[in-house]
């Protein structure tokens, strides 16, 4: 279909025009499908095409017409922060048009108000859940949703999210679900009311192929012969002018792949790209991962998985798209929705470690990985292969490439899941009663799937009952919830009831003795967060800590289960890492002692700063005593910082963290009166304070920065530097 045939389906002109202006003059056969199945007229559609075949555009399209012909919200739906980000930098080429986007991730206490004045608002699942549980005022302009991996339904941690949110909203906007082929697209569109595309359409061809000890057996029956290590796949390619994605099944593995193949395509950069790369390599911090990942840079090999921090997985994804890294081996994690594709990928590993041992990687997965295979605009082909070690190439070849992904199955299932939206849809839904609690639960896929009214009963009154029980909620003499405060506030905070009733029975104990491990330990003991994993190596020492420590613990030592043992001292060990940050311990050492990862640091301190946050909102309830709600407060600003309590005050001051904010005080600045009564001059000697974070600090005070001359280093070799 031609572009400028859109207006026939009632696109506007305008879109067509900047459409045009992106260079794109005729739609991709499935994009034409699509929008010619009624969904620009308001029907719900599911779209299940593979990566890069424009699922995107078509949402595009979707959304910009009808916001310019309704005067109406789109929400689109995103499982990762990465991607919000991603699609916010995307979509914010229609903003030629007046409409207005932004995009929304954190903080999940908040109604923010603020996004009534966006046409486009992209959000987490979870962000926008706790957004509709906060009955944000603009949510009822909200026209259509946009729900993008549409196959995570299916995720054990956040399929329930989208599944609620797609059952609040399926009779008040329309629905545009986004996926890679799934098994059952059909019974997903029937339970949407939706119309269906699936294909197999892709703007690059897609080869696939397994290797076996040298011998490359692709899909059509031929075979091509390369030395038996896998990694002369990856030679090959980077010879030819590609680049490579290697999946591999743990972190370490990425980085030990990484740092084998530098050594071997490092002869393949040019002079410009070995610049280039020197120079990422001294913008990234010093950390034991980074320390890695600047040995393998430098070379044109880069290592991706969750550990890394943001900066870092940023640049490397950046710089893979220009072409400066030549090849990335990565975890899963970067398969899931970013938009990075390589001429070859190769899939090392089909099998993964678990709880339950060691078991299959997903079809559903691999498919997703081996999509990534083919740059549009840049190769014909993309060559995706799996590398079979011990098993024989037919039965890979049988299993995740002739064969179909795995049907999806409603995540309602999860208990925790279950529990917290049971108790929203009372506290926050105004579901009156039982039958309409059920009556709710009908419209979801869990029951679409299974059609048991009887085991749906079951499972809703015994989630009832422990609300009943903890007095999340009561119940009238006519049989109506009635909404506690502890229920409605747990339900805003996003909590898990779980976890606020793990809160609430240590109120006693946080009243009796205040102390920050004993109030880290409670949080590391809730389901809402997961403490560290202890090695046999270290089991010894936390146990001879926690023994030294048992006074100021809120949880005693299980002497007698195993099981509560092993997650006791996950949870001691997390308390210990969370005191040591609070003290200034580097965090360079931090990462060290506790063997984790950056990107595994900050998110444990995301996720503390919003337990700590509930926790002070939660015990606020209940009688609370000013001088422990005191307590509370300044240990979630140390935790959020990681300060000791002298910096309190310094922290305050824009762009002082907890490196400027130490340097200051160890420089005789121990508050603000010591700063404001400071000369410039003075506080420019402090390590870290340059003349940007000075007027920064000016400004907070309301004082216009003095002009400073700043000194300027004369270089070597010249005669300023001789006279010196």
């Amino acid at each position: 279909m031609e572009v400028s045939e859109l207006k026939s389906l009632g696109v506007d002109e305008r879109i067509i025009r900047l459409i045009q202006e992106r260079g794109i003059e005729r739609l991709y056969p499935p994009q034409a499908d699509a929008l010619r199945t009624g969904v620009l007229k308001g029907k719900n559609l599911v779209l299940a095409i593979p990566t890069a075949s424009g699922k995107t555009l078509v949402a595009e399209i979707v959304m910009v017409n009808k916001i310019l012909h309704e005067k109406s919200k789109a929400i689109y739906l995103v499982p990762l922060k990465a991607l919000a980000e991603e699609k916010y930098k995307e979509f914010k080429f229609w903003e030629k048009l007046g409409i207005k986007i932004t995009m929304t991730t954190g903080d999940y206490d908040s109604t923010e108000s603020w996004l009534g004045k966006y046409d486009i608002i992209i959000a987490t699942s979870e962000k926008f859940d706790s957004l509709l549980r906060h009955k944000s005022p603009w949510i009822k302009d909200i026209r259509l949703v946009v729900a993008d991996e549409i196959h995570l339904l299916g995720s054990y941690d956040r399929g329930a999210t989208l599944e609620m949110i797609l059952s609040h909203l399926m009779d008040k906007a329309q629905i545009l679900g986004l996926s890679a082929t799934v098994g059952n697209a059909e019974e997903l569109a029937e339970w949407l009311n939706a119309e269906l595309v699936v294909s197999e359409w892709r703007p690059v061809t897609l080869k696939r192929g397994v290797f076996y000890h040298g011998q490359l057996f692709w899909e059509d029956g031929s075979i091509e012969k390369f030395p038996s290590q896998w990694d002369s796949l990856v030679l090959d390619a980077v010879k030819k002018g590609k680049q490579a994605l290697i999946f591999v099944n743990t972190r370490r593995s990425a980085e030990r792949e990484a740092l084998l193949l530098s050594g071997k395509i490092s002869r393949f950069l040019t002079k410009p790209e070995e610049r280039r790369l020197k120079q990422l390599t001294n913008e990234l911090e010093n950390t034991p991962t980074n320390e890695k990942l600047k040995e393998s840079l430098a070379k044109g090999v880069a290592f991706h998985h969750a550990g890394l921090g943001r900066a870092e997985r940023s640049i490397i994804e950046d710089m893979f798209r220009e072409g400066v890294i030549k090849v990335i081996t990565a975890t899963p994690t970067l398969s899931a929705g970013l938009n990075l594709p390589a001429f070859r990928v190769i899939i090392r590993d089909t099998k993964r470690y678990s709880n339950f041992g060691w078991t299959d990687i997903p079809v559903l997965e691999i498919q997703q990985m081996m999509g990534r295979a083919g740059r549009p605009k840049y190769d014909r082909e993309g060559q995706a292969i799996i590398v079979a070690k011990t098993e024989k190439p037919e039965n890979i070849m049988k299993r995740y490439i002739m064969g179909k992904p795995e049907k999806l199955f409603s995540m309602l299932s999860n208990e925790a899941s279950f529990r917290s939206q049971i108790l929203a849809l009372i506290t926050n839904f105004g579901v009156g009663n039982f039958k309409e609690l059920i009556n709710f639960l009908e419209r979801t896929f869990y029951y679409h799937q299974r059609k048991n009214l009887e085991a749906l009963e079951g499972k809703a009154k015994s989630i009832v009952y422990f609300l009943l029980e903890n007095e999340f909620i009561d119940i009238d003499l006519n049989d109506h919830f009635m909404p506690l405060p502890f229920g409605i506030r747990t339900s805003q905070l996003y909590l898990d009831p779980l976890t606020a009733k793990k809160f609430k029975d240590a109120f006693e104990m946080l009243e009796k003795k205040p102390n920050p491990l004993g109030v880290f330990q409670l949080l590391a003991s809730t389901p809402d967060m997961t403490s560290l994993r202890v090695r046999r190596k270290e089991q010894e020492d936390i146990l001879d800590y926690a023994y030294e420590m048992e006074e100021y613990l809120y949880q005693s030592i299980p002497y007698w289960e195993d099981y509560k043992f092993e997650k006791f001292l996950g949870e001691v060990k997390t308390a210990k890492l969370l005191l040591d940050w609070i003290n200034e311990v580097n965090e360079a050492k931090i990462l060290e002692t506790y063997e984790i990862d950056t990107g595994d640091l900050y998110r444990l301190l995301e996720l503390v700063d919003w337990l700590m946050y509930s926790l002070v909102e939660l015990y606020k309830l209940f009688n609370p005593r000013p001088e422990v709600i005191e307590f509370l407060k300044k240990l979630h600003i140390r935790v959020k910082h990681g300060v000791r309590e002298e910096l309190l005050e310094l922290i305050t001051l824009p762009m002082v963290g907890r490196k400027r904010a130490r340097a200051l005080y160890n420089a005789g600045f121990k508050g603000i009166e010591d700063i404001v009564k400071a000369k410039p001059s003075e506080l420019l000697r402090v390590e870290g304070i340059g003349v940007g974070v000075l007027e920064k600090i000016y400004q907070h005070f309301g004082v216009e920065l003095p002009k400073i001359r700043e000194k300027k280093k004369a270089k070597k070799g010249t005669l300023d530097a001789f006279f010196k």
